[in-house]
């Protein structure tokens, strides 16, 4: 049976060989290109390389026609010819330097192709694309890309135009890869796709070749490749049996979430790809990646994010269904769509084509190895379902060579469909600019948004305007003062059109989200909304009329208002919250300032406590960096009569885990954007003690997994070392740190160290899932660590109560403020709980919702501008179990969500742990709550989902926990999660202002 199906297999193979593959045409000619068309011959193929193809194939059903040959050229040197290998060797892999001179390489031996570098890394390294088409188009590329910037722009391009340039020009298609450094194919699979799209001279191939223009930039991550490559040579010469190195540091600050970095755009290669595609402005941007069998054409569950226009999510199908199709057709198993991702949030880099009116997709590929191995999915993979009806083998051998043939053939698949209907996708290109810009002009809106320059944030909300331009969104500022319906714009607000083509953008990034949990689980956040995470106003308008009031565009950098206003020896700098406020305090650290501890009125104002006083303020030197952050001083001849106390910059040690360098970067970004010192060392370090000789205060950021986990850190398996460090076999290596043996953790030594530290009068700073360790070795007193049953409450935002503010950790801060919670951990003070409690969920399926976002959650309105906001979201006494419309929504429903989901009867868990939390600890004193979360749920929701919020009433956010001397400042927010919610930074940078006074306003 095998053997007639490959038979037959091979007959329809060869009848698409005969039509396709072989063409009338020279031997290659001396630019790398055969002369097509020419009838003088059948092109050569590169017969060397082609037997390796072969040899190196683990299962002969993954190849097709495209990719089982390579064609042979005199000048254009091969993968074989230039590194000594082809691509899909067992064993083997590339640096990202030796794929940079490849491409450079083609770029210089063959017109059709051009080479350049887009940008560079944290750590030095090139980011390069290389174009290919035809090598007329090459020699004339800027004039396409001004005909695609005639096509982004309805308003300065006529109709009449935009037919002519549809019928003429040639649309860009943009593959990327490498981003995740761990997936390692589609650098390698990219080598060999420029070669044969410069050199093949099949129609397939020339039908590619002559109507689109593609780019390849075959690395994102390039640091990451670097030390990945390294540690897979470093683990191949280590003995059977022996602890692999696992991979850490990709970048110099994240790992996985290098791509989920698509708004806030801190990273420099996210920075460069959305200055790529600024520039050029491709239609399709396909992101390469491996996690799936065998290959994952992306179209996702949804729900799909409401932003995009429901054009894109048809090109997303039509493409994805060319890739099953085609490959299904020549019996390759285990190409499907759907069932994989959901396509709701923006955070991904993909998105930036999406933000722009362009195509964003991706693949999920088998992974390439690089070694030899064997794949045997479970049933839920290989099962025919109807977005899978060829379904991968329950059994099949696999290699790199494979991961090459199904990735370079679908993406093969892809281009020639692009381009025998380029028309189609430019017009859609068109369509979907110009409909952004009616959207704006005529549609239901808004027509508008409006960012006050001058809030109590004035600082960030320009870093805001800056970054949303850095995106490619058009803003303004109001000549005028205007009132447009209930809204009062003064001189110089900023005003973010709605009639632009990026306005996508706009509706993306400002909406509020609604998730509801019927939906099938979602892939990532779901509540994003920027002006929540960035506690900045950004006001949405209504009134068509505004588009008539005059305003001017903003062309550069944009900067508060700063300086100083008075006259006197007191300098005195209100606490906005302005992240700024740390980059003031840090520029003059030798300066000597106080914080007050309570409001107080001065110079005619009222400032709030935190506020900084300067009481010998050299004007000269301090005024300068006020105007340059965006800061407001004001001098005034005395010392305010308010009781007061030093903001001494305390000496931090920075604690990050072996096992996990990924969330931890993201808070070192923030402490590096805002000029704030600190060493960094590993877990194992702690055991040395001595920390409150060295250090006032220690970071401890979010690593995930349990407490633990956290203290037991890499096991331990074996006599021999595992090393991180730069050597000569691993140069790339132990940039960030190094250790002779990165194992062990902390170990009880450690823990016991860093309870000494603060005993001794230090300050331990923790969040998310590193603030469950104290409590869990009962470390502190009356916190425990719940597990409510059915609480979900994925990447959501949701409101803080100040509930002390008092608390020098709340200076600043209003009574209330968006927070960003991700599920866990959620933390009681009122020690009636334990940590073995039911488990989270939202209820099981027994049948499928089709309809999931028919029935929408109560979202609980915010207003910017109002102290405490809306709603009732006072602190109750006790627990508080009202259950708004957002625990209930799924209730009653025949979907996947729904109350009482499981775990529902676990409660919220046993009362009265002892080993776990409780309400008695070693030291007897008394945790202070500075945030919480709503007694009633309908107040909590702001964007995002929730469902059974009831678990988090009353529950702490924000915890002061005292021991002897020194304090545990514990988050159960995310205060710093990734480059998105600066709103809550200074929440962190309080707790380091303020470390040895947090007892002020007991």
């Amino acid at each position: 049976m095998a053997g007639s199906i490959q038979r037959r297999r091979a007959a329809f193979v060869h009848a698409l060989v005969a039509t396709a593959v072989f063409v009338a045409a020279a031997p290659a000619s001396a630019s790398g290109q055969g002369a097509a068309g020419s009838g003088a011959g059948v092109q050569q193929i590169d017969e060397a390389y082609t037997a390796k193809i072969k040899e190196y194939l683990q299962d002969p059903r993954i190849t097709t026609e495209l990719v089982d040959h390579l064609p042979l050229s005199s000048t254009v040197p091969t993968p074989l010819k230039f590194h000594g290998r082809i691509v899909g060797t067992p064993g083997e892999l590339t640096y990202a330097k030796d794929i940079h001179r490849y491409f450079e390489a083609l770029g210089k031996a063959s017109p059709r192709a051009r080479y350049w570098t887009i940008g560079k890394t944290e750590e030095g390294r090139d980011m390069v694309v290389l174009a290919i088409a035809d090598s007329a188009t090459i020699a004339n590329l800027d004039t396409f890309k001004g005909d695609i910037a005639a096509l982004s722009d309805p308003r300065k391009t006529s109709e009449a135009e935009a037919r002519r340039l549809i019928g003429t020009t040639k649309p860009m298609y943009w593959l990327t890869s490498g981003i995740h450094s761990p997936e390692t194919g589609g650098p390698e699979m990219l080598q060999e796709l420029a070669y044969r799209l410069i050199v093949e001279e099949t129609p397939f191939i020339q039908q590619i070749r002559n109507n689109i223009i593609t780019f390849i930039t075959p690395v994102i991550e390039v640091d990451g490749r670097e030390k990945q490559v390294d540690t897979y040579y470093y683990n191949k010469k280590l003995p059977v049996g022996a602890a692999r190195l696992p991979l850490m540091y990709w970048g110099k600050y994240v790992a996985h979430d290098n791509n989920r970095d698509g708004m806030g755009q801190f990273l420099s290669l996210t920075k460069n790809v959305n200055d790529f595609f600024l520039e050029w402005k491709p239609q399709v941007m396909h992101d390469l990646h491996e996690s799936v069998t065998y290959l994952y054409s992306s179209t996702g569950t949804g729900p799909y994010n409401e932003a995009i226009d429901p054009i894109t999510v048809t090109e997303w199908w039509m493409m994805a269904q060319v890739d099953v199709q085609e490959l299904t057709k020549r019996g390759v198993p285990g190409v499907w769509t759907y069932g994989f991702y959901d396509g709701w949030t923006p955070n991904y880099m993909f998105f930036v084509a999406h933000t722009k009116n362009a195509i964003g997709r991706f693949y999920e590929v088998q992974s390439y190895g690089p070694d030899n191995y064997e794949v045997r999915p479970p049933a839920t993979t290989t099962s025919r379902e109807w977005f899978r009806p060829n379904p991968p083998l329950p059994y099949i051998k696999w290699g790199p060579r494979n991961n090459t043939n199904i990735q370079q053939s679908a993406v093969l698949f892809s281009l020639k469909h692009f381009a025998d209907n380029k028309s189609l996708y430019l017009e859609n290109y068109w369509i979907k600019n110009k409909r952004a810009v009616e959207k704006g002009k005529t549609g239901t809106g808004p027509f508008a948004w409006v960012i006050p320059a001058m809030q109590r944030r004035k600082a960030d909300a320009a870093d805001a305007v800056n970054e949303l331009r850095k995106q490619g969104l058009e803003v303004h500022t109001a000549n005028s003062a205007f009132t447009v319906g209930s809204l009062d714009v003064k001189p110089g607000d900023y005003i973010v059109r709605g009639d632009q083509p990026y306005r996508t953008l706009a509706d993306m990034y400002f909406s509020v989200q609604n998730y509801s949990p019927s939906n099938p689980s979602p892939y990532d956040d779901t509540g994003w909304t920027f002006q929540y995470m960035r506690n900045v106003a950004v006001l949405p308008v209504g009134e068509q009329s505004i588009l008539d009031r005059g305003m001017t565009a903003v062309t550069a950098k944009v900067h508060a208002a700063g300086g100083i206003a008075g006259t006197g020896a007191v300098l005195i700098v209100d606490h906005t919250t302005d992240n700024n406020l740390m980059k003031f305090r840090t520029t003059h650290a030798s300066v000597r300032m106080q914080a007050a501890e309570a409001d107080f009125e001065a110079a005619g104002r009222t400032f709030r406590a935190g506020a900084f006083i300067v009481p010998v303020g050299d004007r000269a030197k301090l005024e300068p960096t006020l105007r340059e952050l965006g800061l407001s001083g004001y001098a005034v001849a005395a010392i305010p009569s308010v009781k007061m106390h030093d903001l001494d910059l305390p000496r931090i040690g920075y604690v990050h885990a072996w096992q996990r360098t990924q969330d931890e970067g993201w808070v070192r970004a923030a402490l590096d954007t805002y000029g704030v010192p600190y060493t960094y060392f590993a877990d194992i370090k702690l055991r040395e003690g001595n920390l409150r000789a060295k250090y006032d205060v220690i970071i401890y950021p979010s690593v995930g997994g349990s407490a633990q986990s956290h203290v037991a850190g890499l096991i331990k398996s074996g006599d021999m070392p595992l090393p991180y460090k730069k050597t000569a076999a691993t140069p790339n290596l132990g940039v960030n740190d190094s250790a002779d043996d990165i194992r062990g953790g902390m170990g009880i030594e450690g823990l016991t160290e860093l309870y000494k530290f603060v005993q001794a009068g230090g300050t331990l700073i923790v969040e998310g899932s590193t603030t469950t360790i104290f409590p869990a070795y009962n470390l502190t007193s009356g916190i425990t660590v719940e597990s409510p049953a059915g609480l979900f409450a994925r990447g959501t935002i949701l409101r803080g109560v100040v509930t002390d503010r008092t608390s020098p950790l709340a200076y600043g801060f209003d009574a209330q403020m968006p927070v960003y919670f991700n599920q866990d951990p959620v933390l009681s003070v009122a020690g009636s709980a334990g940590l073995f409690a039911g488990g989270g969920g939202r209820g099981s399926a027994l049948s499928q919702n089709i309809t999931p976002n028919a029935v929408r959650l109560r979202i609980s309105p915010w207003t910017f501008g109002a102290s405490d906001s809306t709603g009732t979201p006072m602190p109750a006494a006790g627990r508080g179990a009202a259950v708004g419309a957002a625990a209930a929504a799924g209730a009653g429903q025949s979907g996947r969500g729904g109350v009482g989901g499981a775990g529902a009867a676990g409660g919220a868990g046993a009362a009265g742990g002892t080993v776990f939390g409780g309400a008695t600890g070693i030291d007897g004193s008394r945790p202070r709550v500075i945030m919480q979360f709503p007694a009633n749920t309908a107040d909590m929701l702001l964007s995002g989902t929730l469902a059974n919020g009831e678990g988090l009433a009353n529950r702490a956010q924000l915890i002061d926990a005292p021991i002897g001397k020194g304090h545990v400042v514990m988050f159960a927010i995310r205060p710093f999660w990734r480059w998105q919610t600066q709103g809550t930074y200074f929440l962190g940078f309080n707790a380091i202002l303020h470390w040895n006074d947090l007892d002020a306003g007991k």
